[in-house]
């Protein structure tokens, strides 16, 4: 992350160094349901800033049920200042911090990058369409029963190809929020396996996770209107520790019955 030059705010300046701001997060490998910290650096430069609120959002790109892609808020991170000045040739450091939140999305498989667009903006105004803004990208680490459960799909030839936002509902499901991740797992061996690609849904929640898996249908972004779905439970403290890949193996047996 570096600073970025915020030309024309503050005052009439001339051939003055403009003001910069640099958001910064220090939390090493943020991961879903965790506290996330940083600091927001801020540099008067030659004119000075004046600051109305700083705001900063996680914000996801994401696909809606017809393919187009929006901008998906999931969670505030709080500084708690408003309305202050940072003056001419001075450099203030606003710290932030919050949790993110359980449903968030992952940008990352154990340093495979899944695809995933998420960003933290940082706005010096109220308005959620200011257009003094600092955005920086979000790298989001897959927490450990995320991995488990992929790790049990490996050992049945099924491996992370990458992933997508889809921004709905799923239906009869509860959820706080409609945001969901799709991640596509590929066999190695395409083409003569049972399946080909799938589809794999991680609903996360305090207690542990509910997968969805249903054969891929990459083309069809409206949940209803792709092929069914098997799910299973997983615990927060069973990775690790219970045999995932039985369950996983479970799952592909009824999804073959469904396509028998």
């Amino acid at each position: 992350m570096s600073f970025r030059r915020l030309f024309g705010m503050g005052g009439r300046g001339g051939d003055q160094e403009p003001p910069e701001i640099d958001t910064q997060i220090t939390t090493l490998n943020p991961m879903p349901g965790q506290a996330i910290e940083g600091e927001v650096i801020l540099k008067g430069g030659g004119q000075g800033l004046k600051i109305d609120y700083l705001n900063l959002d996680v914000v996801a790109k994401a696909h809606d049920y017809d393919g187009s892609m929006g901008d998906d808020e999931l969670t505030s991170l709080s500084t708690g200042r408003y309305d202050f000045t940072v003056a001419p040739g001075t450099e203030e450091r606003v710290p932030f911090k919050g949790t993110l939140p359980w449903e968030c999305p992952v940008t990352e498989f154990r340093g495979q990058a899944l695809g995933v667009d998420m960003s933290l903006t940082t706005r010096l105004e109220w308005e959620s369409e200011s257009p003094v803004r600092d955005v920086d990208f979000l790298h989001i680490a897959a927490p450990p029963v995320f991995e488990a459960v992929l790790d049990g799909f490996g050992e049945e030839g099924y491996l992370v190809e990458g992933s997508r936002l889809v921004d709905e509902y799923i239906p009869d499901v509860e959820a706080r929020r409609g945001l969901h991740q799709i991640f596509y797992l590929g066999s190695p061996a395409r083409g003569a396996d049972r399946f080909g690609e799938l589809e794999v849904v991680f609903l996360q929640n305090v207690v542990g996770v509910l997968v969805h898996v249903r054969r891929a249908a990459r083309s069809t972004f409206s949940w209803s209107d792709k092929p069914l779905a098997r799910s299973f439970a997983v615990a927060h403290h069973e990775a690790g520790q219970a045999d995932l890949t039985a369950r996983v193996r479970k799952s592909l047996e009824q999804l073959a019955l469904i396509d028998g």
